[in-house]
């Protein structure tokens, strides 16, 4: 069974488990328009399917969870074939003390409904043999995918939970800290969300080296991203510091 001291330290939005920070570099590509939104009513559950890029092989048990703001945490279950196919029945309600008020999360956000109670999902976490592994995500690049790297065009597509349906805009300015090297990273939501599941797509723009724009809504660009994964690292975590600039 997957230890809580590993549950409990997986870090806020995919930055945890990153395989060390590679150097930030611009594109001149662009992401394709994102797909439609995969459509599901708020009273059912959501079954999620991929198959892992470099998969190291054999049965393996994966792990989502929620929490892109704070500490993640387990809500679901499911199987790793051997080569590296899986599905998780997601459940249909999300408990409330594993969502909050998009102020708590971060007072720039706006919400339609202030009262209304979101999260957002992180990286889905993988054990092996008892013992974790990695993890794994889907992006349109390993470095998004682990974020250890951004590219002007990458994109990263989730799933976004709300107990009712909320309208998200507003922004929220972080600083992302890898050791003695941080980034500034800007998230920009323009999420009109139903209740129960909904798709995220974030679209990467990177304005100058060391400034990151992540433009968050409601789809998803699958049809053009990976579940890469990545390597639990022997390193400190990334920190997250609200408000301010690098």
């Amino acid at each position: 069974m997957i230890s809580n001291r590993f549950v409990r330290s997986a870090m806020v939005g995919g930055a945890a488990l990153a395989v060390g920070l590679s150097v930030v570099t611009v594109s001149t590509g662009h992401a394709d328009a994102p797909d439609q939104p995969i459509v599901m009513d708020g009273g059912d559950g959501h079954v999620e399917r991929g198959k892992i890029v470099g998969w190291p092989g054999g049965d393996a048990v994966i792990y989502p969870t929620v929490g892109f703001f704070g500490n993640a945490q387990i809500f679901a279950v499911g199987a790793v074939e051997p080569d590296g196919s899986f599905s998780i029945e997601l459940p249909p309600v999300v408990p409330v003390d594993l969502l909050g008020r998009s102020s708590d999360q971060c007072s720039t956000i706006q919400s339609s409904d202030p009262e209304a109670l979101s999260n957002f999902t992180g990286n889905y976490l993988i054990s092996q043999h008892g013992k974790p592994i990695g993890a794994t995500h889907a992006a349109s690049s390993p470095g998004f995918a682990s974020f250890t790297s951004f590219h002007d065009g990458d994109t990263r597509t989730g799933l976004f939970y709300a107990d009712r349906d909320v309208t998200l805009t507003g922004f929220c300015d972080r600083t992302l800290s890898f050791g003695a090297v941080s980034i500034d990273f800007l998230q920009e939501f323009d999420i009109i969300a139903h209740k129960g599941w909904n798709t995220v797509v974030a679209v990467l723009t990177v304005p100058q080296p060391g400034h990151i724009v992540a433009h968050l809504t409601r789809g998803s660009n699958l049809s053009n991203e990976q579940w890469f994964f990545f390597s639990t690292p022997s390193m400190p975590q990334a920190t997250l510091e609200p408000d301010v600039n690098v």
